[in-house]
């Protein structure tokens, strides 16, 4: 079995106000996230590793990015499950990088410790909660990524979600500070009957 991963291309044109953007925010792609995703397919098309089901967030910026690989590849049209929907991040979004660290020390913490390691900010105002997030991509993995229910599905998510997903299904040896993944990048998780590997994480497409 091989799990491909995508996140979801960019939703900011060069110039543009750049913010933390989660559930709440339901963004559109732009242009470059649009080809993003057209670069996705053939990548997928490049390697040989057509997926068998696709599976998207229920957000515009993921359903778009993966009904584009879908029909490019030749695929039927993704599977919608709001449960791989984006973090809601609560008095952070809409803010820019610079207007949250304004709120001082631990605010820039905060920061970077989730972008360096993926540590979850109790206390910084977001509207999600970890355990409900974990339980719900949990309940996702087990039910849509099962070894006996596909052979190659692509899951395309945002970056709060997609850096839990490796947590959940590699093992210890296989794990990173952080599973950040770039707009447009994408993954591979190989799973065999003996084993679970990480192939590749936040990879361009054009690196794939």
């Amino acid at each position: 079995m091989q799990i491909l991963f995508a996140r979801h291309g960019n939703t900011f044109d060069p110039g543009d106000r750049v913010v933390w953007v989660g559930r709440e925010t339901d963004l559109p792609l732009v242009d470059k996230g649009l080809a993003q995703a057209a670069a996705a397919a053939e990548a997928l098309r490049r390697t040989g590793l057509i997926p068998d089901a696709v599976f998207a967030a229920s957000l515009k910026r993921t359903q778009a990015f993966a009904e584009i690989v879908a029909e490019a590849l030749g695929l039927a049209p993704p599977v919608i499950d709001g449960r791989l929907d984006e973090v809601d991040y609560g008095r952070w979004a809409g803010r820019t990088n610079d207007e949250i660290a304004a709120e001082g020390p631990a605010a820039v913490a905060a920061m970077e410790a989730w972008n360096s390691a993926d540590v979850w900010p109790e206390g910084a105002g977001w509207t999600s909660r970890q355990s409900d997030i974990l339980g719900a991509i949990g309940d996702f993995a087990a039910e849509r990524l099962a070894p006996d229910r596909f052979a190659r599905p692509l899951v395309v998510s945002s970056n709060g979600i997609l850096r839990f997903l490796p947590r959940l299904l590699l093992p210890a040896a296989d794990q990173r500070p952080s599973f950040k993944m770039g707009t447009g990048h994408l993954g591979r998780i190989d799973r065999d009957p003996a084993a679970t590997h990480l192939r590749c994480w936040n990879v361009k497409p054009a690196e794939f």
